[in-house]
């Protein structure tokens, strides 16, 4: 007897055609399409109905959070479409799985109080955007409105239980899944600079993602500039503010759609986030024989083994360790003989965290809550 086919309601927010969180629920979608299922999103306006795998999408407002969740509540309830089951990036309440991608907001609010000023701390007292995703958050996490939360990093794990009274047993921990890459050969190595405007002989330091407050730019920058060797290139792949984190140092891509010759032109990849709940660029970029220099406050340090798959230190501020670890794993990466196997271990490790496991164990928990509910 074959399984049953489920109808899956998918809360996005927004879309960004380079966002970590938009390749996700795109592979997750064409992985249940392909096992018979029916993904549909309910998405805001400026989802291309191209992109998502199946192409159902339920238009929703999306300029506050608490509009897309209204809409998002109505669509669910009258579009004529039977939800088996919807599950949740967004802080929308009554969904029956909320996945954690953005982690908590608590969190992030506690953890940057000490990168920013007093008058930023004052504005983030008081910030209705704030109150309001704090407010969307604590009714999330009543074990009356969320049947059941994916967490993807054991410290969003602690932090739902350090912030909310939601019982740790209806937590499951999944983390992000990549697909295989290949290691770029020295021949796709060079053409992938020089389509870069980098040089061969640059030592290329790569930072992915946008939001750069958040994910520590001005300490990668201030590490590379640290070595002071002009060869080290940090090369961001992301939209930012680039007048703030000007550097002759630095070497902007802006928006990537595709991170494949980005990635074979790196040699390491730093992530010094200040809050960051599982780096999907980390991931990635693992896959493609490439280690990364990170920090515990970063998910990605949960799985690697410093030392064999890149380097963790204890807080992304500590731009002097920062800047010693670059200048290690540039050493050991000039060697031929010790950088062949530092990209195996890096891809080996890339390679446990397929998107095959991902939706086998998403598909799990979606069929217990099912289950529960019948």
């Amino acid at each position: 007897m074959s399984d049953p086919k489920f109808t899956i309601g998918f809360l996005r927010r927004g879309y960004s055609p380079t966002g970590g969180v938009e390749v996700y629920l795109k592979g997750l979608a064409r992985g249940l399409l392909a096992e018979g299922h029916r993904p549909v999103l309910l998405g805001t306006e400026n989802w291309p109905q191209s992109e998502w795998p199946g192409g159902e999408i339920l238009r929703c407002r999306g300029k506050r959070l608490s509009d897309y969740a209204v809409d998002a509540t109505h669509h669910k309830q009258t579009a004529g479409i039977h939800f088996d089951l919807t599950l949740s990036v967004e802080k929308v309440p009554d969904c029956d799985i909320y996945r954690t991608d953005e982690g908590l907001h608590a969190a992030w609010l506690d953890q940057r109080l000490p990168y920013i000023s007093l008058l930023a701390r004052i504005f983030q007292r008081i910030s209705p955007k704030h109150r309001e995703k704090l407010r969307l958050e604590r009714e999330i996490f009543l074990p009356e409105r969320t049947r059941r939360v994916i967490s993807i990093s054991r410290k969003i794990s602690h932090e739902i239980g350090e912030y909310y009274d939601y019982p740790a047993e209806r937590v499951s921990l999944i983390r992000n899944g990549v697909p295989s890459r290949k290691f770029p050969t020295i021949v796709e190595k060079r053409a992938a600079r020089k389509g870069l405007n980098l040089s061969e002989t640059d030592r290329v330091v790569l930072f992915v993602g946008t939001g750069w407050e958040r994910k520590g730019l001005r300490f990668a920058i201030r590490a590379v500039e640290g070595i002071g060797d002009p060869r080290v290139r940090l090369v961001v792949a992301g939209k930012g503010p680039v007048r703030k984190f000007t550097s002759p140092f630095t070497h902007y891509l802006g928006p990537v759609n595709k991170m494949d010759e980005v990635y074979a032109a790196a040699d390491i990849i730093i992530v010094p986030s200040i809050f960051e709940p599982f780096s999907l660029a980390a991931l990635e970029a693992l896959g493609a024989g490439i280690p990364v220099i990170t920090n515990e406050c970063v998910g990605i340090s949960e799985i690697m083994t410093p030392g064999i798959h890149g380097e963790v230190i204890s807080a992304p501020s500590d731009v002097i360790t920062l800047t010693a670890a670059l200048q290690k794993w540039l050493l050991i990466l000039a060697d031929p003989d010790r950088s062949g196997q530092v990209r195996s271990n890096c891809s080996a490790l890339a390679s446990e965290f397929t998107l095959k496991r991902n939706l086998d164990e998403t598909l799990a928990v979606i069929r217990e809550v099912i289950a529960e509910r019948e």
